[in-house]
């Protein structure tokens, strides 16, 4: 090995090395991202609860109260549903004739038209509105709503004949809040900020901010907020470092109070992947993208798009490069394993890296056991219901043939009475039903033997389902078997069950009416197990 390879594989070393020591508040952040799912999933728990409170029948003002709690929920979390309860309160409030309540919604389904980028819809509500009957509170939150479409505008057309125009809009409206808003309340201090670095004193914007950030904590959306203005007041004084350390805490923040309308994270891919780190770039643009997603704002995903192209081949790049580098290092690795000390630290990172794919096998066969475990339950249920099949539609034959001899036996004798009777009689039938309800009922319960205790392990405890043989299925229990067998279409179920339609759509309905969990209880009931 050439002392020119030599120095090329301590300097790549040196560049895992780095790489694997991010800053505290990286580490912090990425810890926050990996665990946002389960966030996302105890914020929408919390929701479920709240919606419980709606009640068909209930009053119009309680309604009213209700959607204001939902609305709180979502504005930052889900700007489609946020507007759903919105433009509900509208309703409400013109039925309660409360012009207060109508502005104040109005005001709220503004904001969340502004954050969505319908800009057109939000101004056509502003010009309905009368800012002279309006209170002071009311009043500032619409100019606020004014200074955000302002924003939004200045984001979309930055470096446009545009930007000007509307910085001097924004400008404007900031300083008509400061004025208005309560001296030393939180808006008054946020826009006299803005305001203070609008006209070139980003500096006494800098101190206000840091002063009042002491009295937030993270995953408050002011906190988010502050934490986001520092990092762009920092930018413009040059101070890269800082405005990358106050960006993450921003994002740190988002991800913490489950604020999915956000920026921070996309600004922090946007200066990692200048400065080269193209692997933290990718994962915090590929979150950012998800994010505005799941909200629904036109805007952000706009200017993720036009990172994320940039973002992906360069990563792209940086992974072939990756690959290739990673065969020459380890041929290096042989020889400086014997004469550096840095070699063995070398060989600690592949050793991570190998571990690394070692664990993703085991994840990636951990997957096919479980799909080859769904496999051999569904060859297991072929298999039961193939031998019940058989031996059913034997019964069948047996059967059929046996009445067919005694029905040419009486049309012989000429017992024509005789035999219309039996022709008419239902009672063939009946027995053909009971056989097919017995083997089915049978075969089913072999393959799901606690099925019908996982059944009232779903339902409320008052509403559980009895039955008189453990070994046979109600009918209600034998629509939800059919469900758990993947038949969900109501006219098939109504056909194999021999009943109507209206019939199988009402069980289903009561079933769900009594189930501990109506929107998944359906769902719940295809996950149920087999023996094994």
């Amino acid at each position: 090995m050439t002392p020119r390879h030599i120095l090329l594989t301590l300097a790549m070393l040196s560049t895992l090395l780095v790489a694997a020591s991010p800053s505290a508040a990286f580490m912090h952040l990425d810890s926050l991202i990996a665990a946002q799912d389960a966030n996302i999933t105890q914020k929408e728990k919390a929701i479920a609860v709240i919606k419980k409170k709606l009640t068909l029948g209930s009053r119009i003002d309680k309604e009213y109260a209700v959607n204001e709690e939902l609305y709180r929920a979502y504005v930052d979390f889900q700007n489609d549903s946020a507007q759903k309860y919105m433009r509900r309160n509208i309703e409400i409030a013109r039925q309660l004739g409360d012009n207060d309540k109508v502005c104040e919604s109005t005001l709220n389904l503004m904001h969340l038209l502004t954050k969505a980028y319908l800009l057109d819809e939000t101004e056509a509500l502003a010009a309905s509105l009368d800012t002279t009957r309006m209170s002071n509170e009311n009043k500032l939150y619409f100019y606020k709503v004014l200074s955000d479409i302002n924003l939004f505008k200045l984001e979309f057309h930055k470096g446009s004949v545009y930007e000007s125009q509307y910085q001097e809009q924004l400008t404007m409206l900031r300083s008509r809040i400061a004025a208005l808003a309560p001296k030393g309340s939180e808006r008054q201090q946020l826009y006299r900020a803005n305001y203070l670095n609008d006209t070139g004193k980003t500096g006494e914007a800098i101190a206000l901010l840091e002063m009042m950030l002491k009295d937030y904590q993270s995953g408050d959306r002011t906190y988010s907020v502050i934490t986001s203005s520092l990092a762009f007041y920092y930018s413009l004084q040059g101070d890269r470092e800082k405005q990358k350390d106050l960006l993450a805490m921003s994002a740190a923040s988002d991800i913490e109070g489950c604020i999915m309308e956000n920026s921070a994270l996309r600004q922090l891919a946007d200066l990692l992947f200048d400065e080269g780190d193209i692997d933290r770039a990718y994962r915090y643009i590929n979150r950012s993208v998800a994010d505005a997603t799941y909200y629904g704002t036109k805007l952000r995903n706009v200017q993720a798009s036009q990172l994320v192209p940039r973002i992906i081949s360069a990563y792209q790049a940086k992974q072939e490069k990756n690959y290739r580098n990673m065969r020459n290092l380890i041929i290096a690795l042989s020889v400086l394993a014997a004469l550096l000390v840095a070699g063995v630290l070398a060989l600690a990172m592949l050793y991570k890296r190998y571990r690394r794919l070692s664990e993703s096998r085991k994840r990636i066969n951990d997957k096919l056991e479980i799909t080859n475990e769904q496999l051999r339950e569904r060859d297991k249920i072929k298999e039961q219901y193939l031998g019940r099949f058989l031996t059913f539609s034997s019964s069948l034959i047996d059967k059929n043939e046996t009445q067919r001899k005694a029905l040419n036996r009486l049309a012989m004798e000429d017992r024509l009475k005789e035999l219309k009777a039996q022709l008419k009689s239902p009672h063939l039938d009946y027995e053909n039903a009971t056989l097919f309800y017995q083997n089915f009922d049978s075969a089913f319960l072999n393959i799901y033997p606690h099925f019908i205790n996982e059944v009232n392990y779903l339902l409320a405890p008052d509403d559980t389902i009895e039955t008189k043989d453990e070994h046979q299925l109600t009918r209600e229990l034998r629509i939800l078997a059919l469900i758990r067998l993947g038949i969900t279409d109501n006219k098939e179920i109504a056909s194999i069950l021999r009943a109507s339609i209206a019939t199988v759509y009402t069980y289903r309905s009561r079933l769900k009416a009594r189930a501990k969990s109506k929107d998944t209880f359906e769902d719940e009931i295809k996950r149920i197990q087999s023996s094994h």
